[in-house]
């Protein structure tokens, strides 16, 4: 894991793709700032995608780990 992956919050960025959705659900979105809205969007839908993927592979080493313990 690198430095910046302690620093992010998945609470936080996902709150903050669901404030996006919220925003270009309503029929007034500015076409400009929506553009940027999405952009960042993307970015932190990736972002959670691979934090959630780090947490699989810790989860599944763990398992491993555990199954080895009980003789599995």
């Amino acid at each position: 894991m690198h430095k910046d992956a302690k620093k992010f919050n998945f609470g936080e960025a996902f709150g903050e793709l669901e404030r996006i959705v919220e925003e270009f659900e309503r029929d007034d979105a500015d076409l400009e700032k929506s553009l940027k809205e999405f952009e960042h969007g993307l970015a932190l839908a990736q972002k959670c995608k691979e934090r959630l993927s780090e947490i699989e592979n810790k989860v599944k080493e763990i398992k491993a780990k555990f199954g080895e313990a009980i003789g599995r």
